[in-house]
């Protein structure tokens, strides 16, 4: 078997699949007003067919006259005349000749100072149109930084778009762009909102526990936290490298976020409980100062770079304090200190109802 004969099969299929995923992408960010103002199909519409179409045409065209490019950079020359379509996956292309198909350049360059007879697409990838140059067809480029000298010509349309544009809810530009960020943090926040309610619910001790170390270890905290983040990224990414180990990999990420929810619903009741104290003068239960510093949390996260920096520093001290107390364990991690003597406990909790933390008259 000619040993080019199986890249170029895997050029051909890794790049009818990178069209045709663009495709839905492209159809998802047609606009409903353009649509209804005007019959004429938008331009992300139209880049769509224009993607469908060089798809197909290097789906059924003669796969053996194909220039598929994988290690190899392509180059037409001054009065060759290359017959059908040219591929390029991460590699570069210089048309000073003739193509009489497509071009298609994914995650290259390509420079073109001579003729295209078809349409050229290009994928986060620079193209350079000299003044020679001429594409008789169509011009879509998503990506890429796109020069045209003066005297270049394109016969068909010139559909442009950055990298942002093709991404869901990015259409606006940065404005679209911190839309999307905004969602994103609405739906984490959603999905930490189920895991504390489901850790309040159950193991309320333990938050109390913790809370209670806080003031005193908070310091403590950030160190430990900062170490068990770079213990769990360093020996994360060692079992990912063995590939076998990625399963465990997985384990250990889940395992240190769990711990840090702990924490987190631990600084969420502080943060409730204190405010319950000093604003409305009552003690509030587990849940209510669970749910009252959690929405403090929430409202501050969602300020603009601010919130992130808080929500990082917040993380840190979660982890810190959960790893330090044994994730809210009376014994902690040693028993050098003497043991403090057994205090009655409250009514409340004879009645096997969890204490609830004080920080203080």
């Amino acid at each position: 078997m000619n040993p080019r004969v199986l890249p170029r099969v895997v050029a051909a299929v890794v790049a009818t699949a990178f069209l045709i995923g663009l495709a839905p992408l492209a159809a998802a960010q047609s606009s409903r007003r353009e649509a209804a103002a005007s019959p004429s199909p938008s331009p992300s519409a139209r880049a769509r067919e224009i993607i469908h179409e060089v798809r197909d045409r290097i789906a059924h065209r003669d796969r053996h006259s194909a220039s598929v490019v994988i290690s190899d950079d392509a180059h037409v020359g001054v009065g060759e005349v290359h017959d059908n379509d040219i591929v390029a996956i991460s590699n570069d292309v210089n048309i000073e000749g003739e193509v009489t198909g497509d071009v298609v350049v994914i995650m290259g360059n390509l420079e073109i100072s001579g003729t295209v007879d078809g349409n050229v697409v290009t994928i986060m990838s620079p193209v350079r149109l000299h003044g020679t140059a001429s594409i008789e067809e169509n011009l879509v480029n998503i990506g890429g930084k796109l020069t045209r000298d003066e005297g270049a010509r394109i016969h068909g349309e010139r559909l442009s778009f950055g990298l942002l544009d093709w991404v869901p809810f990015c259409k606006g530009g940065l404005a679209g762009f911190w839309k999307f960020m905004y969602l994103l943090k609405l739906i984490s926040l959603a999905l930490l909102f189920l895991a504390i309610l489901l850790i309040t619910a159950l193991v309320p001790q333990r938050l109390s526990v913790i809370a209670a170390a806080f003031p005193s270890r908070w310091a403590m905290a950030i160190l430990a936290g900062l170490l068990g983040y770079c213990v769990t990224i360093v020996l994360g990414f060692i079992l990912i490298c063995t590939l076998i180990g990625i399963p465990l990999a997985i384990g250990l990420f889940f395992m240190a976020k769990v711990v840090k929810w702990i924490g987190l619903a631990s600084l969420f009741f502080l943060i409730g409980h204190t405010l319950g104290r000093n604003l409305f003068k009552r003690e509030l239960t587990h849940i209510a100062a669970v749910l009252g510093g959690f929405a403090v949390y929430a409202l501050i996260s969602l300020v603009p770079i601010f919130g992130g920096v808080f929500s990082g520093v917040m993380g840190v001290l979660a982890l810190g304090i959960s790893i330090l107390t044994r994730f809210g364990s009376e014994e902690g991690w040693g028993k050098s200190r003497p043991s403090a003597p057994p205090v009655a406990p409250p009514p409340a909790a004879a009645a096997g109802q969890p204490p609830v933390y004080s920080p203080g008259p």
